[in-house]
């Protein structure tokens, strides 16, 4: 039951019953937002970090704190937090972060919020995640797998000339991509409405600032192909924000609110 202070106790007396309840309602649903929030933040960081410490095992964490020397620290967790996306080493490291964000914030976002519906709303929203984060990718990640293969490309004029072409070659990648979201975005929608909460028709959909999510995807993908036109930028360095921003979206789910 919820504890509430003597000056609320004054407020809810001048209240009839319904309007007491609905008082509390807004002053429960305010407060688990926020402890939500504060705690998917925390899990969130503890996952993201486990998953970088894994990618990193043979170089140990406790090496990157240096006493008495912040700015020599500092250059440390920079490099520490920096990994290479290219390949399928790449795509093991993405999976990594975004399951280890999504985990971690799923775990202290429902230890917050206890409410069995919020469990389930974090639950699908975890589901979402990581379809979003796997299949595209994996999508994206074939495409450019199969324009270096020269073997096939030989055997085609119109891949050979994609091929040979850098922004056509980025183009065909983050089409894969695309085509990628579709398919995850379809499989999300049938766990969560047939396995998870079959009672729950709600179905996600696709709107223009979902796309954003997936510069995760494009990031990556653009910064660590041999061949991309944004070659030697750091752009993967946005990569430990981008997955903490998408972790914590999971703990904040709650029984309330559906998006």
């Amino acid at each position: 039951m919820m504890k509430i202070s003597k000056i609320e106790k004054n407020i809810y007396g001048s209240f009839d019953f319904p309007e007491k309840e609905a008082y509390l309602t807004v002053k429960r649903e305010q407060r688990t937002k926020k402890a939500s929030l504060i705690g998917s933040a925390i899990g969130t960081a503890i996952g993201l970090g486990i998953s970088i410490a894994l990618a990193r095992k043979n170089e140990p964490i406790k090496d990157v704190f240096v006493k008495n020397d912040i700015k020599k620290t500092a250059n440390n967790i920079l490099k520490y937090t920096k990994l290479d996306y290219e390949g399928f080493r790449g795509y093991i490291y993405m999976i990594l972060q975004a399951s280890g964000a999504s985990f971690g914030s799923l775990l202290a976002g429902s230890w917050q919020d206890k409410h069995k519906e919020s469990r389930i709303e974090k639950i699908k929203e975890a589901i979402f995640v990581m379809n979003n984060v796997a299949i595209p990718t994996a999508c994206a990640k074939s495409v450019e797998y199969l324009l270096s293969k020269k073997s096939l490309i030989n055997k085609s004029e119109l891949l050979k000339k994609i091929s040979n072409n850098k922004l056509m070659k980025n183009i065909a990648i983050i089409s894969g991509l695309m085509v990628g979201l579709l398919g995850s975005l379809n499989i999300s929608n049938f766990i969560n409405t047939k396995i998870i909460e079959p009672d729950d028709k709600r179905k996600k959909t696709i709107n223009p600032t979902d796309f954003l999510v997936h510069v995760d995807d494009i990031i990556p993908i653009l910064a660590s192909s041999k061949d991309s036109i944004f070659k030697g930028l750091p752009l993967d360095r946005c990569m430990p924000l981008i997955y903490f921003i998408l972790g914590s979206e999971v703990g904040e789910k709650n029984y309330y609110t559906y998006e």
